[in-house]
């Protein structure tokens, strides 16, 4: 993906955000994210800003599309891989 607002949707969705628990959590208006969302309007680098620090696992993916999960720096995709992967069972 290279648009952050491409990662942006790509959130939203996978963590079912609604736009105005994103404004009560960002100070930024739920009709302003929703321009973004329609893309009415550019993201701006104060959303992109504001996403990295209501959903601080993703503040790298969000603006680079790149993961460092040794840094706990994923995607929500990972994410949602993580909690369907189920434990090992130990042997004996």
């Amino acid at each position: 993906m290279e648009k952050a607002v491409d990662r942006f949707l790509l959130l939203i969705d996978a963590e079912d955000v609604k736009l105005p628990w994103l404004e009560s959590v960002s100070g930024i208006p739920a009709k302003r994210w929703s321009n973004v969302k329609y893309k009415a309007a550019e993201m701006r680098a104060e959303e992109l800003v504001a996403l990295g620090r209501v959903f601080k696992e993703y503040a790298y993916w969000l603006t680079t599309g790149e993961e460092i999960p040794e840094a706990g720096q994923i995607s929500p995709m990972t994410k949602k891989a993580q909690r369907t992967l189920k434990p090992t069972p130990k042997a004996g």
